[in-house]
């Protein structure tokens, strides 16, 4: 009894173990979908005021041509994985508070938060900062 108790165990092991690397899969994939952009629609500042897609028409990644159009964009079943799901938010933020606390004004970093979900183990999340790299 013990003999199976030990195999189950590690069988759930591997199950956990699994479900972490894609989810972890998800998010780099993701992230590299991020950084590929610009930083702002704008070559310099200002900034764009807000964050979010440009226009109702910008539904498909492909038309994403800067970071925050990522801004509250989520896919609630990822394709080939569809017990996964993530999400991304987009905040403007400063060096002054160690890039803690969102801004209501244009700065030159954007916290991106990217968050992968899957219902049997808790969401594992990313924070990058990005600058414009002037």
């Amino acid at each position: 009894m013990v003999f199976l108790q030990a195999l189950n165990t590690g069988k759930l092991v591997r199950v956990k173990s699994e479900i972490r690397t894609v989810q972890s899969v998800i998010l780099n994939s993701l992230e590299q979908e991020i950084r590929a952009r610009r930083y702002d629609e704008n070559t310099s500042p200002p900034w764009s005021g807000t964050l979010g897609t440009d226009t109702n028409t910008e539904t498909s990644l492909a038309l994403f041509d800067d970071i925050d159009d990522f801004h509250q964009y989520t896919i609630s079943s990822v394709t080939g994985y569809p017990a996964f799901s993530c999400s991304v938010a987009v905040a403007y933020v400063s060096s002054s508070n160690g890039f803690h606390t969102a801004q209501n004004s244009q700065t030159n970093y954007k916290s991106v938060m990217v968050k992968v979900m899957h219902p049997t183990l808790s969401a594992i999340t990313d924070t990058l900062i990005i600058s414009p790299g002037f």
